[in-house]
């Protein structure tokens, strides 16, 4: 199954795009690669970019939220665009700026 088709199935019927989708998706893959140092989202990394890409999803309008209270629901996002407890569970690869070796399978 592919990650859209799992992505979809997770956020149900949606009136957006599969380009819409593919765009959270990419999101998510440029997050991981960036702290993997890598090329490509490694096996073990897949769940987790779909994961990533609800997150980003269910926040569309509501991005950079610090807090929000209404009707007894109150939001509040912590750190930037992913939660920081999916952030750690991407193992990150440590760069030097004299690094030259990627990530790439």
């Amino acid at each position: 199954m592919s990650q859209l088709s799992v992505f979809k199935s997770i956020i149900g019927t949606v009136p957006e795009s599969d380009t819409v989708l593919e765009f959270y998706l990419t999101n998510a893959s440029d997050i991981i690669c960036a702290l993997r140092n890598s090329d490509i989202v490694e096996t073990q990394y897949i769940t987790i970019q779909v994961r990533m890409a609800v997150e980003l999803y269910n926040k569309r309008g509501a991005e950079g939220q610090v807090g929000h209270g209404e009707n007894g629901i109150s939001r509040t996002y912590d750190g930037g665009d992913i939660s920081k407890s999916l952030l750690a569970q991407i193992i990150p690869v440590a760069t030097t700026p004299f690094s030259t070796v990627r990530v790439i399978i």
